[in-house]
């Protein structure tokens, strides 16, 4: 999965030549805090809401602003968890995509990457998430898999994080099987810790348990 992959805002760009006021209603219609400048499809950098609104008229061009150059982009060959650290380190909602000529592509949402992210870590799935924690020096992926297999189910995804605290592994992963009685009980058994455990099926369950009983409101 590349960047390449995942569908792009393609006219959310401005220009040079635009002005200050057209920039910020365009950020007002996107939603968007960053707009990318370009030229043609070259990328020239982005501009800030925060520098349209301290600009003393709207009627100036966005030439008149400083641009922000700094490598906040993405290329289309790389994968989104790479565009996942970028958005998160600079705390921004929209990404500039550039190809391997560094020619402007479109703009990467945070609604896009989570849709992506979602897919690439089987969360649409029906099945359960389990969280263990584990010694730091017994963490055996195989392990855990083994069990997880013998009780007829197989991980969908997993991920780890370290808790330097206690020299502990805290391993979340997702199966595909929402009763996960039997496997729960294969892990104490195994002497693994259960932290927490969740089962979609039944929170969709509820969800539609909700939706009937709104309805039922709703025609009373």
């Amino acid at each position: 999965m590349y960047i390449a992959n995942i569908p792009l805002s393609q006219n959310t760009t401005i220009k040079q030549s635009d002005t200050i006021a057209f920039a910020l209603d365009r950020m007002e219609d996107f939603q968007f805090h960053l707009l990318p400048v370009v030229d043609g499809d070259n990328y020239l950098g982005f501009i800030s809401q925060n520098d349209l609104l301290n600009a003393l008229d709207d009627q100036n061009t966005i030439a008149s602003v400083h641009l922000k150059t700094d490598p906040i982009y993405i290329k289309a060959n790389q994968h989104p968890y790479d565009a996942i650290r970028l958005m998160t380190a600079y705390n921004i909602s929209t990404l500039p995509v550039l190809d391997e000529n560094n020619k402007f592509e479109g703009v990467l949402t945070s609604l896009e990457l989570v849709k992506t992210i979602s897919v690439l870590q089987s969360l649409n799935d029906i099945g359960a998430i389990i969280t263990l924690e584990i010694g730091i020096h017994d963490f055996s992926l195989s392990k855990i898999a083994h069990l997880v297999e013998a009780e007829n189910a197989q991980i969908l995804n997993c991920s780890t994080k370290t808790v330097p605290e206690n020299a502990t592994l805290l391993v979340t992963m997702k199966v595909n099987k929402s009763n996960i009685a039997s496997l729960l009980s294969s892990f104490a058994r195994q002497n693994y810790k259960v932290i927490a455990s969740f089962n979609t099926l039944q929170e969709f369950d509820d969800l539609e348990d909700r939706y009937q009983q709104l309805m039922n409101y709703i025609n009373i």
